[in-house]
């Protein structure tokens, strides 16, 4: 009997400790899943943040393209050139022809996990300024043109 006795209690203590090990594994799950969805709250509040800085930075006519069409034309603050600055994590600015046609596409981005919007601030602010348009566009890897882009998505020019 005293082996069966002892046996009966090295179960019990087995399943104290199993149920135990199973409560710290839930609890560990739970402060995951509240990290995973603070973090996802931090991301969206950066790119709301992120929007309306970018919005407060365009004109009216450059606000109302971004909003129906996801992109904006900006001229060359030096050279007059025409761009086109998408929502897009790649190469998103438009190199553009007299046309509107793409010639090329520059990809300049800082490094890093930087929301889209303030890349495109960014962007904006350095393709419009004068002291700063020829350097920014020498930092770009440029990328050729793809058949979709010569489609001339507007034919009027935002100034």
């Amino acid at each position: 009997m005293p082996i069966l006795n002892r046996a009966w209690h090295t179960i019990r203590r087995l399943y104290r400790f199993c149920r135990q090990v199973k409560e710290q594994v839930q609890e560990a799950r739970r402060d995951s899943e509240r990290v995973m969805q603070e973090a996802m709250r931090n991301e969206r509040r950066a790119k709301r943040k992120a929007l309306t800085l970018l919005l407060k930075q365009l004109n009216p006519e450059q606000r109302q393209e971004f909003q129906e069409y996801r992109y904006f034309h900006v001229s060359g603050g030096r050279s007059g050139d025409r761009y086109r600055i998408r929502a897009d994590m790649i190469a998103n600015i438009d190199v553009l022809n007299n046309e509107g046609m793409v010639k090329y596409r520059l990809c300049v981005r800082p490094t890093g996990d930087v929301p889209i919007y303030d890349v495109m601030a960014a962007q904006l602010l350095h393709l419009q300024d004068f002291g700063s348009e020829q350097q920014f566009l020498q930092q770009g890897n440029i990328h050729l043109a793809l058949p979709e882009d010569h489609v001339c998505f507007r034919t009027t020019w935002i100034s």
